[in-house]
């Protein structure tokens, strides 16, 4: 695929989120939060689904965990968060409705929703290595697999890094600089892959 048509190919599988979105009972008030990024790309992350800040800016991992992943990212690959397409497995935040609306898990009918799109991005994206940021993310792209950050898996061929995700290791402050130094070598093996 030529990169003008791999840009098309976003642009169509937005068109479809959208659409799937308006149709759907669950979906159709919901707003959807896109993929960002280079297109081709040799780094693909993604993510859960998007949060409050996400839905509310249109742009993946803006909030408090969101940044410090970038600047992981950042760290390790040295490229800003231009440099690489972010989207996430559930396109719509997953919100429990309270007065200021909670982030819950997504279930596994919202991830199968929008497995179709995530797949349709990966394929127009042709990224050189998927990072998955978390387990759900990495149980939706490698759904038989162990989640074990720092260890390689495949989906359908293509190389895919998993990592705990940022919100996970912020909890875990006494661990912090252990699980940083964990997270930055898992993403050092896959900038290797992009060599």
């Amino acid at each position: 695929m030529k990169p003008e048509e791999r840009i098309k190919e976003i642009e169509r599988t937005r068109s479809g989120i959208k659409r799937a979105c308006a149709r759907s009972a669950g979906f159709s008030d919901a707003v959807p939060v896109f993929g960002h990024g280079p297109v081709p790309c040799g780094v693909m992350v993604v993510g859960e689904a998007p949060g409050r800040d996400e839905t509310r800016l249109g742009i993946h991992f803006v909030g408090k965990a969101g940044q410090f992943l970038i600047s992981v990212l950042r760290d390790v690959f040295g490229r800003e968060r231009e440099g690489y397409y972010i989207t996430n497995v559930v396109k719509v935040w997953p919100v429990v409705r309270t007065k200021r609306g909670r982030t819950r898990k997504p279930t596994p009918e919202e991830e199968d929703f929008f497995a179709p799109f995530l797949e349709r991005e990966i394929k127009a994206v042709d990224p050189a290595v998927i990072i998955a940021v978390g387990k759900t993310a990495f149980s939706a792209l490698v759904p038989d697999a162990e989640f074990a950050p720092g260890r390689w898996a495949k989906h359908n061929g293509r190389p895919v890094m998993p990592v705990y995700h940022p919100s996970y290791l912020l909890r875990r402050q006494k661990s912090l600089d252990e699980s940083v130094a964990a997270m930055k070598a898992a993403l050092a093996e896959a900038k290797k892959r992009l060599a």
